[in-house]
């Protein structure tokens, strides 16, 4: 038995300017197509239009001068579209190559999609005993060869490489069964935007779930909000039915934070202000004697370059700068929250008279 082509593979790689995407560009791609037969490739360089500095010209080997009479993407887009319809899109950290060349497309008013697949996942699944899973292992572990490393044809090559030698040592059913679950971002209602979920970052911060008419119906945090949000679904899914509400998740946005004690603050402010449905209302513990507020008036929480301002036990919001500590001081005094009162009290001996 054979693996199935649903969809035939276009193993991809890019080189750009930095790891910034959106302000970062390409200077080369390299796309070889493959439907378990035919192989096909293309490559060229790109005109990036800024400067490549001096480290990205020695770790590339791509300099300034090489991509001055290049095209621009503008100038192949439409031939890198027709090439990449159709094909499930395969990278090692998929996520990097894809962002970049949808960054690119949407320069020139192109919406871009594909199925995507990672090989570094691919990689991590089929052979768990190992640690690392980077384009160098996998060339020195399965002997694997390549031209040109850091170029695009060459990386491209040896995900080809790579690709047709686990067809040659894992059963097919097994494979297809991997790379289906691999491409299928699991537990996601039918509404939700795979890549609305893919684009959050996996950094500190909040999410926000919503409902029909712009409703909040949840607020939340995490370390790392991609995953949180996937594991809400996820988890979300398992509930019986009257108390799962997945299905009604509209949208989901987020904020990212500086700190943990930013993302508290956040998180609490939030739940506070709109009242989300289903988060669960604070318990009004007995907290006893109120302690007395240990300053004249404001006080601060620093938390890397923040400033989160409070006065008499009340949070007024946190300012990045002079100008935002100036507004912040200004705001409207709110409700006591005990809430907001349970996280300064921990935080006590942070605080800082201003």
């Amino acid at each position: 038995m054979t693996f199935t082509y649903e969809k035939p593979f276009a193993f991809v790689d890019v080189e750009t300017t930095g790891g910034v995407i959106g302000q970062d560009r390409l200077t080369e791609i390299a796309i070889i197509r493959y439907d378990g037969n035919e192989v096909s490739t293309y490559q060229t360089l790109i005109n990036p239009t800024c400067h490549i500095s001096g480290f990205i010209e020695n770790l590339t080997g791509i300099s300034n001068e090489m991509v001055a009479k290049a095209p621009l993407f503008s100038e192949v887009a439409e031939k890198i579209q027709a090439l990449l319809d159709g094909h499930v899109f395969v990278a090692h950290n998929v996520r990097f190559d894809y962002s970049f060349i949808k960054s690119e497309f949407k320069r020139v008013g192109i919406d871009f999609k594909a199925s995507k697949l990672c090989t570094v996942k691919l990689s991590r699944r089929l052979y768990p005993a190992y640690e690392r899973h980077g384009l160098d292992y996998l060339v020195q572990r399965h002997q694997l060869q390549i031209t040109h490393r850091h170029r695009a044809y060459g990386d491209a090559h040896v995900l080809l490489q790579f690709w047709q030698l686990v067809n040659q040592q894992f059963e097919a059913a097994y494979l297809q069964q991997t790379v289906q679950e691999l491409m299928t971002i699991p537990h996601l209602p039918e509404h939700i935007d795979p890549e609305e979920i893919e684009s959050i970052p996996n950094r500190l911060g909040v999410y926000l779930l919503y409902g029909d008419n712009d409703r909040l119906l949840f607020v939340g945090k995490g370390n790392k909000l991609r995953q949180r949000v996937l594991s809400f679904f996820a988890k979300d899914r398992a509930l019986p039915a009257e108390k799962s509400f997945s299905d009604r998740v509209m949208r989901v946005e987020y904020i990212e934070c500086a700190g943990e004690l930013d993302a508290l603050l956040t998180e609490e402010k939030l739940i506070e202000q709109y009242k989300p449905e289903k988060n669960k209302p604070p318990r009004r513990r007995r907290i006893g004697e109120l302690e007395q507020w240990p300053f004249r008036d404001y006080a601060v929480l620093p938390e890397n370059n923040l400033k989160h301002v409070f006065w008499h036990w009340q949070y007024l919001g946190t300012a990045n700068d002079t100008e935002e500590l100036s507004q912040t001081l200004s705001r409207e005094k709110h409700d006591f929250s005990h809430e907001m009162y349970k996280i300064l009290v921990r935080n006590m001996s942070r605080l800082v008279a201003l």
